[in-house]
């Protein structure tokens, strides 16, 4: 019988380790919350961040993880970040965790979107669709 032992590679483990763990946050789900820090005008709902946005357009976007619908409105808004206008940021606001804002909002349903006025009151309220709504129900509320 043939005996292996890994010994020679012990030295080494540690950083196959690394470079697997690396390798799987590379290819992390998009819903990934700790990446998004890195967009400004989408990250992940905080009341601190939400505040510190008062003086710009803030749009809830309640989303779960479990929902197709909102993983592809997940999609949709990371593939055309660019596309949102300055001075519009999009809060993704986890639906089974924030149940005061849920009824706050009356939100009753994930992907769901609030547009949000400086005073917290809510301008518009729609379900569906990604960025290209958000970003026309943002220019339609700043005409008003």
């Amino acid at each position: 019988m043939t005996r292996f032992t890994l010994t020679a590679l012990r030295p080494a483990a540690p950083f196959l380790l690394l470079a697997l763990v690396a390798t799987a946050a590379a290819s992390m789900p998009s819903h990934n919350m700790s990446a998004m820090t890195k967009a400004p005008g989408y990250q992940p709902y905080t009341k601190a961040a939400f505040d510190a946005a008062k003086g710009q357009q803030r749009v809830l976007f309640f989303w779960a993880s479990w929902c197709p619908n909102c993983r592809a409105a997940e999609a949709d808004i990371q593939k055309n970040l660019k596309g949102l206008p300055a001075g519009v940021v999009i809060f993704k606001t986890d639906y089974d965790k924030e149940t005061a804002l849920k009824k706050q909002y009356d939100v009753t349903y994930q992907h769901t979107f609030v547009l949000v006025d400086a005073q917290g009151k809510a301008l518009r309220k729609w379900s569906g669709g990604g960025l290209k709504q958000i970003v026309a129900n943002a220019a339609a509320a700043k005409k008003m």
